[in-house]
Parts: C-alpha cells; sequence; structure tokens
C-alpha cells in the first residue's frame, strides 16, 4: 500500500453552508449506492439551474471552498456534465492538450496555427476517434492561460447551438506560441466541437492513434533551431482537459528534472539519494543528491505546487515507477510535511528524521 504524502494544500478551516458542497460532499464520501446516485443528480440540477438563470455565485464560492480534493473533483466532474451537450441542438466542447518539451539557444515563437485538416485525418484512421474528424476544428491553438481563462457561464452559453459555439470560436484569442531560451515545458490545446453524439468519445485512451498524432504534432510544429517533443494527450470536455494537460505539463517537467539531476550525480558519485516531502502552502517536494556527504552537489530540488484537482497518490506512484526505471534505490520518504520556508534536507539528513523508504514500505 502506498502511504500518501499529508496533504498540505490550504483548504477552509470553518464549515461553509452551501448546498453544491453538501451534495459533493456525500458523492465523495464514496458509499455509492441509492444516495450518491441521488447526490449527483441534484447536484447537476443545482449547477444547472445556477448557470441557466446566469447566476452562479454560489457556484464560485463551492470550487473556491471545496474542503478536500476529493469534494472538488466531484464538482469539477458535475460541472463538466453540465456543461455536456444533452439535446441533439446543442454542441458539444472538446479540448486536445498537447504537452510541449522544447530546446532552443534562443527565444523562439511559432504561429498558433492549428493543424485541421491533418489532425481530421490522422483520427479518421481509428473507430474509437473517428468522430472527431467530423467535428468543428477551431483554426488557433488556445494556451493554458486563455483556456482557464473561460468561465463556466461562457462555456454554458458556447454550447446552446452550434451558432453559439461558431461565435465563441471567432472571439477566443490567438496569441504565437513563446518558448524561452534553454528547455522549457508548456501546454497548449486544440479545441473543437460537434454534436452531442461525440460525448461517448471523450476522455477514451488514445491507444494506436497515439504514435500517428505525435507525428502529425511533430510535423507541423518543426522549426530550424528548435528541438521539439510533442505530447498529445486524448480529447476531452475543455475542463478536464485543462486539469489533465496541466498535470501532464508538471510530470514531464519533473521527469525531465530528474533525469537531468541522476545524471549530473552519477558522474560524481555511484548512488542517487532522493528525498521526497510535503510542504505547507500544497507543494510537493523532490529532492536529488548523493548519498554520500562526500559527494554531495548543490542541492537540486523541483517543486511541484498541487492544483486543487491533483491526486497526491497519483503524483507519489508515477514518481516512485519513474526512479525503479531509472534504478535508483535511495528514496526517502519524510513523515511529517516541511513549514513553508523550510528547506528540503538532504539524503544524508533525511535518514535522522521521521521517515522510510517507499519502494520497500509493506
Amino acid at each position: 500500500m502506498l502511504r500518501v504524502l499529508p496533504d498540505t494544500r490550504p483548504y477552509p478551516t470553518d464549515p461553509v453552508k452551501n448546498e453544491l458542497l453538501m451534495y459533493a460532499g456525500q458523492i465523495a464520501a464514496g458509499k455509492g449506492g441509492a444516495q450518491a446516485k441521488l447526490a449527483a443528480e441534484s447536484l447537476r440540477a443545482a449547477i444547472y439551474t445556477m448557470l441557466n438563470q446566469n447566476h452562479y455565485l454560489g457556484l464560485s464560492v463551492a470550487m473556491s471552498m471545496a474542503p478536500d480534493a476529493a469534494v472538488y473533483r466531484a464538482l469539477l466532474q458535475s460541472l463538466s456534465d453540465t456543461l455536456g451537450a444533452k439535446t441533439g441542438q446543442e454542441a458539444e466542447w472538446f479540448a486536445l492538450p498537447v504537452v510541449l518539451v522544447a530546446g532552443s539557444n534562443q527565444e523562439t515563437s511559432l504561429p498558433s496555427a492549428a493543424p485541421v485538416a491533418e489532425l481530421a485525418a490522422c483520427l479518421a484512421n481509428y473507430p474509437h476517434t473517428r468522430a472527431f474528424s467530423r467535428a468543428t476544428w477551431l483554426p488557433n491553438l488556445v494556451s493554458s492561460a486563455d483556456l482557464a481563462a473561460v468561465n463556466a457561464g461562457q462555456w454554458f452559453a458556447a454550447k446552446q447551438s452550434q451558432e453559439a459555439a461558431a461565435g465563441f470560436a471567432s472571439a477566443l484569442p490567438a496569441h504565437d506560441i513563446r518558448f524561452a531560451a534553454g528547455q522549457s515545458l508548456q501546454v497548449v490545446f486544440a479545441l473543437g466541437y460537434g454534436d452531442a453524439g461525440l460525448h461517448e468519445s471523450l476522455g477514451v485512451n488514445l491507444q494506436e492513434a497515439a504514435l500517428p498524432l505525435m507525428q502529425v504534432w511533430q510535423q507541423h510544429l518543426q522549426t530550424p533551431g528548435l528541438t521539439l517533443f510533442a505530447n498529445p494527450l486524448s480529447p476531452d470536455m475543455p475542463l478536464q482537459a485543462l486539469v489533465d494537460g496541466s498535470h501532464m505539463r508538471l510530470r514531464m517537467a519533473l521527469d525531465v528534472f530528474a533525469a537531468n539531476a541522476i545524471r549530473a550525480i552519477r558522474l560524481q558519485s555511484p548512488r542517487v539519494g532522493v528525498v521526497v516531502a510535503a510542504q505547507a502552502g500544497g507543494r510537493l517536494l523532490f529532492g536529488f543528491n548523493a548519498t554520500a556527504s562526500q559527494f554531495e552537489l548543490q542541492p537540486q530540488v523541483f517543486s511541484w505546487p498541487l492544483s486543487p484537482a491533483d491526486r497526491i497518490e497519483t503524483i507519489q506512484q508515477d514518481f516512485l515507477d519513474l526512479m525503479v526505471e531509472c534504478q535508483v534505490e535511495n528514496i526517502r520518504q519524510l513523515d511529517a510535511p516541511l513549514a513553508e520556508n523550510e528547506d528540503l534536507p538532504n539524503y544524508a539528513q533525511a535518514l535522522e528524521r521521521d521517515g522510510f523508504n517507499p519502494l520497500f514500505a509493506g
């Protein structure tokens, strides 16, 4: 069993009276059965009423005052469900995240044009993605900041009809994709919309479409002087795609950071020591150094700022899988969270604190 790091996200200390939080809490309790089903239906109905009346202060309060991550995820799921197409006249919006890992000697910009024809042609080749080949894709890619700036009321209005969807699409901003000099990661989104029949294809694993889709993005974005790796994810409802894309960007950033740190340490020392801890303020820290003090290098620490929807156990398990792949066995996970401004101890110091090696913890 994975022993999960403490959750240090700053949740409200006093309970908040809000019907959405009450329903979401019943869903998050995970008891299932008729009560959970009724709570889910009630939550979707309450959210729909707020959006339909263009009065969603209660929704904003609920999303910002969720008492834990499970309740927040229940709210987010119900909101996404409510924003989906329910009739033949409504539009089903989706977003395809693409995580970009770039390397360049100087700052570089790429046009935001999306490979619309190539995407449709590629996705048409596979039964589980074919519906997206018949959708309307927006001509420009959207940044994570611009996608996050779209509020629930705007998505609700944009799904009411194909005409409303087209009007919303034309108003979205288009900015060049900018890469800083050196190595950088970011996520962009290809957006589109279709009819309600798209819904069953949302969030489905890309499977055999993954590699051809990656090649579409590699060819579309290749630029002299820029080394680029593109990792496309499954198309999903925009709110969920934003969560998935942001999570994968951080996961890949940690992977790159860890690989570089481990490589640098192994040039000096035969054994790598890793320290993992939670930190007050809603962060997870991953530190890399040599196990022996005589080989210690400058501390190399990756900080993961937890989003409201993050699953800590998923982040931990992915990291442990990476360490197994890199053949790193000396890992120390600290039991207690660090203070907000406290430095992560090195491996030797961490051994003096309460903790354990998660690779061997039973």
